[in-house]
C-alpha cells in the first residue's frame, strides 16, 4: 500500500486536445473516438472547452469517466460544452491558446484554423511533444513534418 504522501505525488496525466470549432458528423464521430482512445488511457483532457472538435473529444472522454477541462476564450462559464468538468474562463480570447497548450503534457491536434494553428505553434515553442492527426487543416499540413530547425523530431 502507498504512503499518502507518495499518493499526492502522483496525477494523472494531461492530454490538450486542439482542433476546429465546428465538424460535420464524420468528424465530430471520428474526434468522439479519440476522446475515448484517451480517456480509456487515464488521461486528464483539456480543450479550448467550446464546440465542433473540442466538444467531440470531451463527450468521448467523458464516456470513459475522464477529467474533461475546457479553457475558455470568454469570461462566461456557461459558454463551456455540457462534458466540460472543469470549466476556466479566461476572458482572454485566443491569448488563452497558449494556457490550453500549457497544461497538456503532451498535445493533440485535429484539423484546424488559424487558431489550431497558433496553438500548434504555442506547443511547438513551449516543447510539447505534437500529435498532428493527418487529415484536413493545420494538423493534416503540419504531420510528420518540422516546424523549425529547434527541434528535429517529426
Amino acid at each position: 500500500m502507498k504512503k499518502k504522501e507518495e499518493m499526492l505525488k502522483e496525477r494523472y496525466p494531461q492530454i490538450a486536445v486542439v482542433g476546429d470549432a465546428e465538424a460535420d458528423a464524420r468528424r465530430y464521430e471520428e474526434a468522439v473516438s479519440i476522446g475515448r482512445a484517451l480517456g480509456s488511457l487515464g488521461a486528464t483532457v483539456i480543450t479550448g472547452g467550446r464546440g465542433g472538435i473540442m466538444e467531440a473529444v470531451s463527450k468521448g472522454a467523458r464516456q470513459t469517466g475522464a477529467l474533461v477541462a475546457g479553457i475558455l476564450p470568454s469570461q462566461d462559464i456557461d459558454d463551456a460544452n455540457p462534458y466540460c468538468g472543469i470549466v476556466f474562463p479566461t476572458g482572454m480570447d485566443h491569448a488563452r491558446n497558449a494556457l490550453t497548450v500549457m497544461a497538456g503534457d503532451l498535445v493533440v491536434a485535429i484539423g484546424g484554423g488559424a487558431g489550431t494553428l497558433s496553438e500548434i505553434s504555442f506547443a511547438w515553442i513551449y516543447g510539447k511533444p505534437v500529435i498532428a492527426w493527418k487529415g484536413r487543416g493545420w494538423a493534416g499540413k503540419l504531420a510528420g513534418k518540422s516546424i523549425d530547425c529547434r527541434r528535429p523530431e517529426t
